[in-house]
């Protein structure tokens, strides 16, 4: 059954439950935008995060409260590697353990483009409890989602980029079907040849 039909199963106290979520909990839009949207909207938006998120698609469970993460990954000595053909995050917070983030991407950029996130895509949701099993601080390696969606970022012949490009994130916390604010970073594709 498609996500949006599911909120025709619903009963009128479970719509109203979240015509009422709706009211004081905006949701990320396709857009990147956050916005208060209707009950219906945002139930719908919710099970597609929880679908993406590796969860149950239950329609009757409206999102706990959450507190968010924020500017706890990052591209230090990260992001786009060439070698060891690496695509990830550094985490500078010991306090990951059981969360889940959802990554978006461009494609390769001048630095100097003046509309960087124009090919922001969605890449992946990893699981940062991860991070402990590899006794690391750095995300597993995203390079397989990444180029899925943009294809290889090296430049074409094995040569450096010339000029330089950088790849662009936006990364958001996920919680039960919710998504925090985005935090945007950058990395200047790093060639170690």
């Amino acid at each position: 059954m498609k996500l949006n039909t599911l909120w025709k199963t619903l009963n009128r106290d479970q719509r109203r439950a979240w015509n009422a979520w709706a009211k004081s909990n905006p949701v990320l839009l396709d857009d990147g935008s956050f916005r208060r949207v209707s009950g219906h909207k945002a139930m719908t938006m919710v099970l597609r995060n929880r679908a993406a998120g590796g969860e149950a698609t239950n329609p009757t469970h409206l999102p706990d409260a959450v507190v968010w993460l924020d500017g706890t990954l990052s591209t230090t000595e990260t992001g786009p590697l060439t070698v060891p053909n690496y695509v990830g995050f550094r985490c500078g917070d010991n306090g990951l353990v059981d969360s889940k983030w959802f990554v978006w991407a461009t494609a390769p950029v001048l630095t100097t483009e003046l509309n960087p996130l124009a090919t922001l895509r969605f890449i992946t949701a990893f699981d940062s409890g991860v991070l402990d099993a590899q006794g690391t601080d750095i995300t597993p390696n995203l390079v397989g989602n990444y180029a899925a969606v943009h294809g290889d970022f090296r430049a074409p012949g094995g040569v450096p980029w010339d000029p330089p490009r950088k790849v662009w994130f936006r990364l958001h916390h996920y919680a039960d079907g919710q998504l925090s604010p985005g935090r945007i970073m950058s990395g200047l594709i790093y060639d170690e040849n």
